[in-house]
């Protein structure tokens, strides 16, 4: 009986040659492990993480009956080295499907982690590796630590005319060793030399590594301390979470006088952080955001204030100049926009123009929105048991979608399948279920298209197949991958 089998994988020369096989298990899970970032380390681990024995996972795979007489196996194995062996002799329960690595091996360096399955009749075939990293090493800061300021900063403190000529003060965070895409480097202005008045943060992309970071105080960060000695530092974790870094306190004399007109930042109710610098997590916000002004703001009883959501003019853009209740200082924020900026930075800030036609904008706030959870699988009726069965199937195979969070009209769909040639399992191909499909408005269920019989027999049989989704909610300028489906095709009568 043929067993399930995956795509042919990509060879690594880190792997031994037996792992050059055509067939091959989906490589093992390990749920601890970060999220992969662009031009980072990949599958990077946490550092709290290597203090406790670390959980793999194990798919079921296919035509497994173990018996007392014929007995099947699961081998784990770190970098070649056996780690532990599960064996059943009756049907395999899911929960069981795990091994803890014993922290011996969570050594710093990159890992690859495989397992071996052997069936009840006798046939072993090894898994995809799995490639992981372990980071135990924080950064180190250069010797001379401290933050860089202007001479004239240095000589005279930063004064009301230094904050109006240049609207905020600027520092250089020195070089340091260990620098990599995704370190975090979070900077303060305080009134004692350990304080926590975070001003903002910056996540480390390529082209901020080697190079010192140029990073930016607002003016009205300053002027909301007041006058008197304060203190600026910085610190530096990476991304692994390993110890952090925090650099020997600057101190500066303030000397500033209140603008005249005040006015900081305004803030998400539904958000999370400081003044400037907050996230907003979308379950928190389905049926759309409020945008708030402070009470601290100087508003006078016939300014014309209007909020603006985004970069002006950007997609995803939006902006409002009638409060949720007369006289409040509060702005709704429809749904769709908070949609369209997913997983991505926006600024925030509002406009007051007074009686004299003087316009005056407020202090940016950068909001982070946050990635979806818990997003539908997608469906189709022709799938049973994780299989798709040609010899049953009609005319065609057709899928389905459930709602999903913030779905609304003006979003698109694309599906496809991925797979491998049949009779050229070295050959990959894609089987287009829908492109770009017009989202008609929120619904409970979206059939989004099918793939003929026809075309699914460019598949190879008794191997699995991708069916991938993806929505965009930005007018496809980017799109967001939903969890994917990995049935196996088969023509059994």
């Amino acid at each position: 009986m043929p067993t399930s089998k995956r795509p042919a994988p990509h060879t690594s020369t880190a792997l031994p040659g037996r792992f050059e096989e055509v067939a091959f298990y989906v490589p093992p899970v390990v749920p601890d492990l970060l999220p992969n970032e662009p031009n980072s380390l990949p599958n990077l681990l946490p550092f709290k993480a290597v203090f406790l024995p670390l959980r793999v996972e194990f798919a079921q795979w296919g035509n497994s009956d173990p018996t007392e007489e014929d007995p099947e196996t699961l081998t784990l194995y770190w970098d070649g080295r056996e780690v532990r062996t599960l064996t059943w002799t009756a049907p395999v329960p899911p929960d069981e499907l795990f091994i803890e690595v014993p922290v011996g091996f969570l050594s710093e360096g990159q890992h690859w982690l495989h397992y071996q399955i052997k069936l009840f009749n006798g046939m072993r075939t090894d898994s995809e590796a799995l490639e992981i990293n372990i980071d135990k090493t924080p950064p180190l800061l250069a010797d001379d630590d401290a933050l860089m300021f202007p001479s004239e900063v240095i000589d005279n403190g930063v004064t009301d005319r230094y904050l109006k000529q240049h609207g905020e003060l600027t520092a250089q965070v020195p070089l340091y060793l260990g620098a990599d895409v995704g370190d975090t480097v979070s900077w303060y202005w305080s009134d004692s030399p350990v304080g926590k008045q975070l001003v903002d943060r910056l996540t480390l992309t390529k082209g901020d590594v080697d190079k010192p970071l140029d990073i930016k105080i607002p003016a009205d960060f300053i002027i909301q301390l007041g006058d008197g000695l304060r203190y600026a530092r910085y610190e530096v974790q990476d991304r692994a979470g390993t110890a952090l870094q925090r650099s020997l306190a600057v101190a500066l004399h303030a000397a500033v006088t209140p603008p005249p007109r005040q006015l900081p930042p305004p803030f998400v109710r539904q958000a999370r952080g400081s003044d400037y610098f907050s996230e907003l997590l979308p379950a928190d916000a389905e049926t759309g955001a409020t945008l708030a002004i402070p009470d601290s703001a100087v508003l006078e009883p016939d300014d014309q204030v209007t909020v603006f959501w985004g970069e002006p003019g950007s997609p995803g853009a939006y902006q409002a100049d009638t409060p949720i209740n007369p006289g409040s200082r509060e702005y709704a924020i429809p749904a769709k926009y908070v949609a369209m900026n997913l997983n991505s930075r926006i600024p925030l800030h509002y406009q007051v123009k007074a009686y004299d036609d003087m316009e005056h904008n407020s202090s940016p706030h950068q909001l982070t929105i946050g990635r979806l959870h818990g997003l539908p699988l997608i469906h189709s009726d022709a799938i049973r048991d994780n299989q798709l069965n040609l010899a049953k199937l009609g005319a065609q195979a057709a899928f389905s979608l459930r709602g999903w969070q913030f779905m609304d009209a003006g979003q698109f769909i694309t599906v496809y399948i991925e797979g491998v040639k049949r009779g050229a399992i070295d050959q990959k191909i894609t089987l287009p279920v829908v492109t770009d499909m017009a989202v008609p408005g929120a619904a409970l269920e979206l059939a989004v298209g099918s793939v003929t019989k026809n075309a699914l027999q460019a598949l190879e049989l008794d191997y699995q197949f991708y069916v991938r989704v993806k929505v965009s909610f930005d007018d496809k300028r980017t799109w967001v991958e939903f969890p994917m489906i990995t049935p196996t095709l088969i023509d059994q009568p």
